[in-house]
């Protein structure tokens, strides 16, 4: 399949726009939160847990956090 200059640059303006539409929802739906060295350490210490394949079941966390 055979696709024109014309075809290519209309593609490459559709993506660039879905792209930026993309950031900007990002921006908005994730909240830039400061956080504490404390939570860093345990944020870093359960990704570390996650890449290990380790979980915790919703009924075991539901037992902890109440």
């Amino acid at each position: 399949m055979a696709v024109t200059k014309t075809e290519m640059k209309t593609m490459e303006k559709r993506l660039y726009k879905i792209e930026i539409e993309i950031r900007r929802l990002k921006a908005v739906l994730i909240p830039t939160v400061k956080m504490s060295k404390k939570e860093q350490k345990e944020l870093e210490a359960i990704r570390k847990d996650m890449a290990k394949g380790n979980w915790v079941s919703g009924r075991e966390l539901i037992k902890k956090l109440g």
